[in-house]
């Protein structure tokens, strides 16, 4: 019952229904898809934020904060936040705290709404193979692995997950328990 689809009636302002069109056309899908993919975006993750418990930088100004930050202090904010703010953004989803929870929050929260990473995800017998793109620099990387590593510790109980970590990527293995 949940997938089943709900059918609105609403009026939108003129601009409002071009704008949705012309992207809509560029996407190469309906209009009614791009509503979808807009109320998704709105319903998992921005409904939760306002009033200044999320910012938007763009890419230039992460970059140059990065630079200008140590590796230690990379590594010890990636640590920190990974510690904290996953089982904060998990809960306030009424989400639960598990291997696929976490999975969702990675792939679908910080790479596809936040835009930290893309994602590509293998299974695997034992394991599942993740493969993390970026467009900054090592610095990113090493924030990534650091939150992520102490993320899997601190709600999966998994210690000492293994990186392969370049400049513009991170690929590890998450065990199947």
């Amino acid at each position: 019952m949940d997938n089943e689809p709900v059918t609105r009636t609403f009026r939108i302002e003129y601009t409002y229904d071009e704008a949705l069109r012309e992207e809509a056309e560029k996407k190469g899908t309906s209009v009614n898809g791009l509503a979808n993919q807009i109320f998704k975006k709105f319903t998992e993750s921005e409904r939760y934020f306002g009033r200044g418990q999320s910012i938007t930088l763009s890419p230039r100004i992460l970059e140059s904060l990065i630079l200008h930050i140590s590796e230690e202090g990379i590594i010890e904010a990636g640590k920190n936040a990974g510690t904290f703010v996953p089982k904060d953004r998990l809960l306030m989803r009424g989400k639960a705290i598990d291997r696929a929870s976490v999975i969702w929050f990675m792939t679908d929260i910080l790479g596809g709404y936040n835009d930290w990473f893309t994602c590509d995800i293998h299974e695997r017998k034992t394991h599942t193979l993740i493969h993390l793109r970026h467009f900054y620099d090592r610095k990113w990387s090493l924030f990534c692995k650091h939150y992520l590593a102490a993320m899997f510790e601190e709600l999966l109980h998994i210690e000492n997950t293994q990186f392969e970590l370049t400049s513009t990527t991170l690929t590890f293995r998450l065990p199947k328990k």
